[in-house]
């Protein structure tokens, strides 16, 4: 998937949305004639959305990792 910043004003397609789309999401090798325009508010809501759903793992802590194997 791409994320393109539009220059061209268009309507932001979230159907209760009145704004102007500024971004337009394209899926990989697709036509940008299919694609998907949202506004900035749009895209900020929805990346908070996707962040409740999707939380990415912490590292492993590797400082803890090396005391441990000190102590053995």
């Amino acid at each position: 998937m791409q994320v393109k910043k539009l220059g061209v004003k268009t309507k932001c397609e979230m159907p209760t949305c009145k704004n102007n789309a500024s971004y337009q999401f394209v899926a990989q090798g697709g036509d940008s004639r299919n694609s998907l325009n949202l506004c900035e508010d749009c895209v900020k809501e929805l990346y908070k959305q996707i962040g409740k759903l999707i939380t990415p793992k912490s590292p492993k802590n590797v400082l803890n990792k090396k005391s441990e194997e000190r102590c053995v």
